[in-house]
């Protein structure tokens, strides 16, 4: 693992760049509750599934340039 926060951006660049990445990610927005709510009358779900949208939400953070353009400059 690198401690490099602008390699380890360019690492899930290069994962997720491709058609199987991208199917990837779809599977994974889709079982993390991206695009829907993740609100559950049953005890504890709510923050299960909070859980997993939070990793979501961190891989899509690590996609987009934009946090890490300039870093490239220092």
């Amino acid at each position: 693992m690198t401690d490099n926060p602008l390699e380890l951006h360019r690492a899930y660049r290069r994962l997720f760049d491709c058609e199987d990445g991208r199917t990837v990610m779809e599977d994974l927005e889709t079982r993390g509750c991206f695009l829907r709510s993740t609100f559950s009358t049953e005890s504890g779900r709510t923050q299960f599934q909070e859980g997993r949208r939070s990793l979501v939400l961190h891989m899509k953070h690590m996609l987009d340039e934009t946090n890490f353009i300039h870093k490239e400059d220092k």
